[in-house]
């Protein structure tokens, strides 16, 4: 029903206890620019078919019961500012395809299980002013690039450090 909506440019179901899975047929939505589902009670895995939104500026999933992992489609978003994906139950690694975002400012990762080491990748992303990382199982540290643009009081990393320097 909701693909039928084709020119539906914003679209925020957030806290109406919806529930089961996110449709993938919302790819379909080609014009969205703001896609909220957070604060309801959706689960399963994020569809990859949301990658087709590539007018998509405002994305936000928080506070639901999504697992898996975060797909690498959630790195073909060219005008995203900011991504919510805080408060669920993902897992894995975060895909370095995340530091291909160029115009994200606010990233929210905290509160899942993601695990493995920060991606260096996300030092690429130089618009990025807020960042929450913590509760979480990450290791390793966060790029150092990105120690002078995020926004005092801003970053929530845990106990993750900043690298001493950017590379292997």
């Amino acid at each position: 029903m909701l693909a039928s909506f084709v020119n539906l440019v914003n679209l925020d179901l957030s806290g109406n206890e919806l529930t089961g899975e996110i449709p993938s047929e919302l790819g379909n939505l080609v014009k969205l620019r703001w896609l909220d589902l957070s604060g309801n009670q959706l689960s399963g895995e994020i569809p990859p078919e949301l990658g087709n939104l590539a007018r998509l500026e405002w994305l936000g999933l928080s506070g639901n019961k999504l697992t898996g992992e975060i797909p690498s489609e959630m790195g073909d978003f060219p005008r995203l500012s900011e991504l919510y994906l805080y408060d669920n139950q993902l897992s894995g690694k975060i895909p370095p395809v995340l530091g291909e975002l160029a115009n994200l400012r606010r990233l929210w990762l905290n509160a899942n299980q993601l695990t493995g080491n920060i991606p260096l990748e996300l030092g690429n992303l130089t618009s990025l002013r807020e960042l929450s990382l913590r509760s979480n199982l990450l290791t390793g540290c966060l790029p150092a690039t990105l120690r002078e643009q995020l926004e005092p009081g801003f970053f929530y990393l845990g106990d993750l450090p900043f690298c001493a320097i950017d590379g292997p």
